[in-house]
């Protein structure tokens, strides 16, 4: 009898569960999407990319993600930076109607993840449509939303959704998120997000089996409204990494001020919190101002909050200029004066090939990943048996992490002195090189001895080309 009626609990948990899953499920697709499915596919495409030179952290290889038209007449496609990737490959887009067409990188942003390929509308079967846009700010805890994409490389696999949160530091430095229930996998990289009224208010980036977190469009919106207008792209830099902590934390751990709790006050969802800067990257012109620990009260005048998005675009609107932070550090208010960069001018623009292996300039995003202050020339990857294979270890994937100091005593402090340095060297000779290699866990200064084939890796030397959105020879 126990036994028996432990297996008649059993049932009842069991059947309870479906009926809490039926009832969740109906909430979810509570509103009728059919009509704005059947309009929508058409303006989603499929992404394949075939990438053989890499750089920084990127992956060599195949890869399969999502994509949607943001401007039909111009040929505009949206979709993840971590997609599009900053190096050279071979896009082809898949379109609703089993056509297909290529496709080049037009722009990807350094800091969120988000990019723009474009095409020739000319070479596609039927009109485009664009996508209508939204914005995240209208959006409320609980709305529901539909995301089309690429699931698990299932063509236009239809997702439901509801907002979990508005504001979620998920990105990489200050990038705001929204964080939903969306179910995806593989290949939903790029896919747009919608609203019931039919506006894409975010494109999807990251996640889970059981969640998911979605770049607000507006970013998207300020960067493609550059590009239509013919203005440049600017993005603000002071090298903070910046962290969401509640407003008890901040007071109960970092001496924020009691009396900041009114003055923040509660917000439309979720508890009040502030900007903390988790850390600095080096050689950024935050790293001599700012600490770790610093929470962010106010830029110019402006009480910031949990604001990431406004954060951010006031750097990018100061460009080249400075702007005034309210800091509030171990308890005691420090005005502070930050000059902000622009990180687009430090994009890799140029590359070299040489001895079987890749090389360019070291970028922030780097810096922030290995967390290094040095000068020198990073070489991300080498071919298995090359010159340089032997510099350094390589991980499973084949990529390498390894700077670049010196090449038969000739410091390489950038690519100049690097393509300097190689142009000394003739084919066979013996070389030494001092690398610091950061798959190590002593990544300390390290002299590897090589022999250099020219037969099979010459030094060649590219560089990007924003009229023909190519990389082109200058040897």
């Amino acid at each position: 009898m126990t036994i028996f009626g432990k297996n008649l609990t059993s049932v009842w948990i069991i059947l309870l569960g479906l009926v809490v899953d039926a009832l969740i499920c109906h909430s979810v697709v509570a509103y009728d999407w059919s009509e704005q499915i059947e309009n929508s596919k058409p303006m989603v495409v499929n992404i394949e990319t075939s990438s053989e030179i890499v750089f920084g952290v990127e992956s060599k290889g195949v890869s399969f993600a999502t994509g949607f038209i943001i401007d039909a007449e111009r040929g505009l496609i949206a979709t993840n930076q971590h997609v599009t990737g900053s190096g050279p490959s071979y896009i082809k887009i898949n379109f609703h109607d089993g056509s297909f067409t290529e496709a080049w990188l037009l722009y990807y942003d350094p800091t969120h993840d988000f990019g723009f390929y474009q095409m020739d509308p000319q070479t596609v079967l039927f009109e485009l449509q664009a996508v209508s846009f939204g914005s995240w700010r209208d959006l409320s805890m609980g709305d529901e939303l539909l995301l089309i994409g690429n699931n698990e490389k299932e063509e236009y696999s239809i997702k439901y959704g509801t907002v979990a949160n508005l504001n979620v530091n998920k990105g990489d430095r200050h990038s705001s998120y929204l964080h939903t229930t969306f179910d995806r996998t593989g290949g939903s990289s790029g896919s747009p997000v919608w609203n019931t009224k039919g506006d894409v208010v975010a494109i999807h980036a990251r996640g889970s089996d059981t969640s998911s977190f979605e770049l607000p469009i507006d970013y998207l919106k300020d960067a493609l409204a550059k590009i239509q207008q013919n203005q440049p792209i600017q993005r603000g830099e002071i090298g903070v990494d910046l962290e969401l902590i509640s407003i008890g934390e901040a007071i109960r751990h970092f001496r924020l001020p009691e009396s900041c709790r009114e003055e923040i006050g509660m917000p439309q969802t979720g508890t009040p919190r502030v900007i903390q800067i988790e850390s600095i990257v080096p050689q950024t012109t935050g790293i001599d101002r700012l600490r770790a620990s610093d929470v962010i009260y106010r830029i110019n005048d402006k009480l910031i909050r949990d604001d990431l998005y406004t954060f951010d675009a006031t750097l990018n609107q100061h460009v080249s200029q400075e702007i005034r932070l309210d800091i509030y550090r171990n308890g005691e208010m420090v005005q502070i004066k930050v000059p902000v960069e622009d990180l687009e001018q430090k994009k890799i623009r140029k590359f070299v090939r040489f001895g079987g292996a890749i090389f360019h300039q070291i970028t922030p995003k780097l810096r922030h990943l290995l967390y290094f202050d040095i000068d020198g020339v990073y070489m991300p990857h080498a071919e298995a048996g090359s010159s340089f294979s032997r510099a350094g270890r390589r991980e499973r994937s084949g990529n390498s992490k390894i700077v670049i100091l010196e090449i038969n005593g000739q410091r390489t402090q950038n690519l100049a002195d690097f393509i300097a340095a190689c142009q000394t060297i003739q084919d066979g000779e013996h070389t030494y090189v001092v690398v610091r290699d950061f798959n190590q866990f002593d990544a300390s200064p390290t002299p590897k001895s090589l022999t250099i084939n020219l037969k099979f890796g010459p030094l060649e030397v590219f560089e990007w080309n924003p009229d023909q959105l190519d990389w082109v020879s200058v040897n």
